[in-house]
């Protein structure tokens, strides 16, 4: 069995992740009904009363929790954490989402034999390493060593959108895995050892996009760790990481990229960051390959702001 999970929080979030909830049961074909997790990770956060009521119209669990994150001004941290305790209370497949991904059509989220997980190539080469020799490969050296994994192990991929080699490192927005192999818990676990080692894979003065923002300071220095932890709680245990296709977390944030594939690709589920904010992105979506239903669907939405939800945003 097959079960969605992603975050939900007062702000641009709880309108993104109730546009992934409608999404999930509209366009994901034979995964249309599974379940769907959304947590609340923080409870000065929560998500407003409009959309909790969108949840239940979807039939999809909330659930709060009240995480103490290691590095609260990195957002991603509350993800990780929250990950692992879904993990360890799910059963089968768990597929952790991005609020700010979006289905089109039918994902294929199958796991090959011997596959413990599966995740999209990181977009560009950012904090990874090419290897001895890379100004990023002390960073990652020391987190092997902290993590008590063989750097070896670790194997080369090519980047999605700038066709770098690199260490094994996945865009953080979608993952599937196999619960009991435990690999989010274990992602957490050497999460929490580079922040107490204050291990960060970039210099202050580091800024960062994200679905919600720009992150700045502390957290951006940590940007990216989450994704170099996860890359060795699975291979430095000896799973096996298979690669979703270009048409699953397609990086529509990337100009060029959409402009050479977006037409190509068969999207399945598309990943926007912040694009679907106020003045929304009509064009942008005419350049995707999407259904005609999914379009006209997605357009009727937008913009997306937390406004559409109506209500006040907190509880």
């Amino acid at each position: 069995m097959v079960t969605f999970a992603l975050i939900a929080e007062a702000g641009p979030l709880e309108s993104q992740a109730v546009l992934l909830v409608r999404s999930i049961r509209r366009f994901a074909g034979a995964y249309a009904a599974a379940p769907v997790i959304v947590v609340s990770p923080r409870a000065d956060r929560r998500p407003s009363k409009a959309a909790l009521r969108a949840f239940a119209d979807e039939n999809a669990i909330y659930l709060e929790m009240n995480i103490s994150s290691a590095v609260p001004e990195y957002g991603t941290s509350y993800r990780v954490h929250a990950a692992s305790r879904v993990e360890a209370m799910t059963p089968d497949v768990l597929v952790f989402l991005d609020s700010d991904i979006l289905f089109a059509r039918q994902p294929d989220l199958t796991l090959e034999d011997g596959m413990s997980a599966a995740a999209r190539p990181v977009d560009a080469r950012g904090m990874c390493t090419t290897g001895p020799g890379d100004p990023n490969d002390g960073y990652w050296r020391a987190l092997c060593a902290l993590c008590d994994v063989d750097y070896d192990a670790i194997p080369f991929l090519t980047t999605t959108v700038d066709g770098a080699r690199i260490k094994a490192s996945y865009n953080g927005g979608f993952f599937v895995v196999r619960t009991s192999e435990g690999i989010l818990q274990r992602t957490e676990d050497f999460f929490r050892r580079s922040v107490e080692a204050q291990l960060m894979p970039w210099r202050a003065g580091k800024q960062a996009h994200s679905g919600h923002g720009l992150v700045t300071g502390r957290g951006a220095r940590f940007w990216g760790s989450s994704q170099a932890c996860f890359s060795l709680a699975a291979w430095g245990a000896g799973k096996r990481v298979q690669e979703l296709p270009p048409c699953h977390n397609f990086p529509i944030n990337n100009p060029g990229y959409v402009t050479a594939r977006g037409m190509l690709e068969p999207i399945k589920a598309l990943h926007y960051h912040s694009l679907f904010g106020p003045g929304g992105q009509r064009d942008l979506c005419r350049r995707l390959n999407l259904p005609a239903d999914c379009l006209g669907w997605l357009e009727a939405q937008l913009p997306l702001a937390e406004s559409r939800l109506g209500g006040d945003t907190s509880l």
